[in-house]
């Protein structure tokens, strides 16, 4: 089931409002999702852009998915973190500076079975859309 990019743009900006005036005490879990928030700065305005994402962790790293909830085209933040890899986290109450690095083939075939596996909807949404869907690590930076 695909939902509107409206009303995922608005359940977005809901969590992250709660997720960030809450300091992390609230969004950073999603029933049994662990989310974050990742900064990432607009490819064209400039501007910093904010959104409340799953993530599973791999050792010191953040892996999140650039699904789009299965749609045709890959979500904004993740032409900007193309276009500009250097990007804020907040994983619960603590914020750093981290970098994005996107999933090479070696890497997605590892990763991509665990990432089912933590979040089963994933498969689906790469079932329902004629793209492969990114794989980003987040190498958090000291």
């Amino acid at each position: 089931m695909a939902f509107s990019d409206s009303l995922v743009t608005l359940t977005d900006r809901m969590m992250t409002w709660i997720y960030e005036k809450s300091n992390g005490r609230l969004g950073s879990r999603l029933g049994k999702m662990s989310m974050l928030v990742l900064s990432t700065t607009g490819r064209k305005s400039g501007k910093t852009r904010r959104h409340t994402l799953q993530y599973m962790p791999d050792g010191a790293n953040y892996v999140i998915v650039a699904s789009n909830n299965g749609q045709d085209h890959h979500p904004g933040w993740y032409h900007n973190l193309l276009s500009n890899p250097h990007v804020r986290i907040q994983v619960g109450r603590r914020q750093q500076a981290a970098l994005a690095t996107i999933a090479g083939p070696e890497e997605y075939t590892q990763l991509w079975p665990r990432l089912i596996a933590h979040n089963p909807p994933w498969e689906a949404y790469a079932r329902q859309t004629t793209r492969k869907i990114p794989v980003v690590i987040l190498h958090p930076l000291p």
